[in-house]
């Protein structure tokens, strides 16, 4: 990964932009979706940035002395980009210009907008058109008032704070927020099933934690080989307690924030001692191991009274044999044998 993606906070800071045709048009419009101060470097202002009160025009011709203290920097002048580019680096501004990333600090990748949330598609310039394919297809699936449900979130979070315990219990609570009933009934703009479904979240998270075990086997170390449940299990984890074999890939589809466990993978190691205690704390484990779950693991969990499920391995298929094509004798030969 060549560029690294970052959100970057422009409220009340301000934008150089150098240019004033379409090109300048373009970034200006996705500008103005933020809290920026636009500022405008061009002999010529566009129609539409003339009629914009944000767009503050502050100079015809371009000089380094303009973008000093800018929070970035736009060239969108063919004939003054490389110059921009220099000056913006020498200052220290990040700096786009734009179709030549070769001379540019940063990208501009393709966003899906549902304001606060915001999604950003990027290929490193090397695929446009895949960036904005992507984006048609995510901006088909998410709903609009899909920023407004985020807003709705935010209301919460200081009653979340103060009421859902940290770790798996508020994450949980998050996600049935976001991805459950109360969702549905927020998008429908179903305000009494919303408000009955939030009260109900906080009253579920009222009851005592309870730990839980989940035996992972995996057979192979593609990750694209790993169950829908073996994924959503390593997403849930609090805690992973993995065999050293475990490939690094597979450990990436785990959460960040997961505390791992390496274990040799024999039997006595230790393991069992980690998913018991830590299931005991009211956690959610996961034991990822290379191979099917073990059975001695297994029932030394559920002899201490602590629910448990095993998610097999799925083995990589293995190549097809070859098998000749029939060719025209062999359908001959067979017809004559049947004729006979």
């Amino acid at each position: 990964m060549r560029y690294f993606p970052i959100f970057f906070d422009l409220r009340n800071r301000p934008v150089i932009v150098v240019g004033g045709g379409e090109e300048a048009v373009r970034k200006i419009r996705l500008l103005l979706k933020t809290e920026a101060k636009i500022a405008v470097i061009a002999p010529a202002l566009h129609d539409e940035l003339a009629a914009e009160p944000r767009v503050n025009w502050i100079a015809r011709h371009y000089n380094a002395s303009l973008i000093e203290g800018a929070a970035l920097v736009y060239s969108a002048d063919p004939a003054l980009n490389e110059k921009v580019a220099a000056d913006a680096q020498t200052l220290g501004i990040p700096v786009n210009a734009v179709d030549n990333p070769e001379i540019s600090t940063f990208i501009v990748p393709s966003i899906v907008d549902r304001d606060p949330v915001v999604v950003a598609i990027g290929t490193e310039g090397t695929a446009p058109i895949l960036g904005q394919g992507l984006r048609a297809r995510i901006d088909a699936m998410l709903p609009m008032a899909l920023g407004d449900l985020a807003k709705a979130g935010a209301d919460l979070r200081e009653r979340v704070a103060a009421t859902v315990p940290a770790g798996n219990r508020r994450r949980g609570f998050w996600y049935r927020f976001f991805f459950g009933n109360v969702r549905d009934a927020f998008i429908a703009k179903e305000s009494c099933n919303y408000l009955a479904g939030v009260e109900g979240l906080f009253a579920d998270e009222a009851a005592p934690p309870v730990g839980r075990v989940s035996f992972v086997g995996i057979a192979s170390d593609d990750p694209e080989l790993l169950t829908i449940k073996a994924q959503r299990k390593l997403h849930e984890a609090d805690v992973i307690v993995h065999d050293r074999a475990v490939p690094p890939a597979l450990l990436e589809m785990a959460r960040r924030d997961a505390v791992r466990v390496p274990v040799k993978g024999e039997l006595f190691d230790g393991a069992t001692d980690v998913l018991i205690a830590e299931a005991k704390a009211g956690k959610l484990v996961v034991r990822l191991s290379m191979a099917e779950p073990s059975v001695e693991e297994t029932v030394s969990v559920a002899a201490e009274g602590l629910a448990f499920e095993t998610v097999p391995a799925v083995a990589a298929p293995k190549p097809a044999e070859a098998t000749p094509f029939p060719i025209r004798e062999d359908f001959r030969e067979a017809l004559l044998r049947a004729a006979s």
